[in-house]
């Protein structure tokens, strides 16, 4: 499948970061904003982008407006400011339209997981999971993970043309070695489930679906994998990668513990693909960045495997 594609801008460049989700914490942004700056960015973060109403960064409206403000800006790159929950919320009052000729580079995870999904299922735009602006920008306590998150994201950009190759992961089994190609995307796995049998899901028939979450019990996980199978799209992928499920551990009070161990054999039997594990994405310090919806390839030698992307920016050779 085709998307259309992001305008290649310049790094470090015009930046603006905008709230769509939860709320923000003052510090967290302005730590963020030092540090795009120190990266050498410009950036415009308006007073909007730390509004509170109830859990939000400011009731529907203000927010909407927030983003279309950003939208019709000179910004070439938008970092969402945080996940949480709230981006779900305003998907049908998003102009997708203007989305896609924008131009521009969006950035985020996690609840943003909800805005990547709509601009494929609605303008076929293509986003990035990546870095938040008051989350990994605005890590101080480990700098090693922030350098590792900054500098994927900076590779990604300066590879545009020739095409990115992530370091090499290793999976918990080995499978047949090969190579397989599809169409990158996901990331967060109750986002997507929470997106099933509404206009925001997009038809991947040929997919390289990269999955991880927070803060879910296993026996929930294994849940989320069975509700991708029952809805058909398990059985249209052609490989799985896992990333981190973080803090997702059996609560207290059960009468079976279920472990990620067991949710994961369940999803690798009723998956019809390779089902990867141990990628560096997800609620975790260090990660990657992830052009959603752009062809990817990995190629598998036993546990050890490398996932690439290539044609993600309008400059990249088709």
């Amino acid at each position: 499948m085709k998307f259309t594609l992001p305008k290649s801008p310049a790094w470090p460049g015009k930046v603006a970061v905008v709230s769509l989700s939860g709320a923000v914490q003052p510090e967290r942004l302005q730590a963020g904003v030092a540090r795009l700056q120190a990266l050498g960015c410009t950036v415009d973060a308006a007073d909007h982008v730390t509004r509170q109403w109830r859990y939000f960064a400011g009731t529907d409206d203000e927010r909407l407006a927030a983003f279309n403000e950003v939208l019709a800006g000179d910004a070439d790159i938008v970092f969402f400011s945080r996940g949480g929950y709230g981006a779900s919320r305003l998907l049908h009052r998003i102009e997708w339209s203007r989305v896609a000729a924008s131009g521009k580079v969006f950035c985020g995870f996690s609840d943003i997981t909800a805005f990547s999904l709509a601009a494929l299922a609605q303008a076929n735009y293509l986003t990035l999971a990546g870095p938040l602006a008051a989350s990994e920008f605005a890590q101080t306590d480990d700098l090693a993970a922030r350098d590792f998150t900054e500098s994927h994201f900076t590779c990604l950009f300066a590879a545009a043309k020739s095409g990115y190759h992530y370091p090499e992961s290793v999976s918990d089994v080995e499978h047949a070695s090969g190579t397989i190609n599809g169409t990158l995307w996901g990331t967060n796995l109750a986002l997507v489930a929470h997106l099933i049998g509404t206009p925001y899901m997009p038809t991947i028939a040929d997919g390289i679906l990269v999955l991880e979450d927070i803060g879910e019990e296993p026996y929930a996980v294994e849940r989320m994998f069975w509700q991708l199978k029952h809805a058909g799209i398990l059985d249209k992928q052609r490989a799985i990668i896992l990333g981190a499920f973080t803090d997702c551990k059996p609560g207290a009070n059960l009468r079976y513990p279920y472990n990620m161990t067991e949710a994961i054999e369940t999803l690798r039997e009723i998956a019809p693909c390779p089902v990867l594990t141990g990628f560096p994405f997800g609620h975790i310090p260090a990660k990657v960045t992830l052009p959603i919806g752009a062809p990817a390839t990995i190629s598998i030698d036993g546990s050890r495997y490398t996932l690439s992307v290539r044609d993600f920016l309008q400059s990249s050779v088709k």
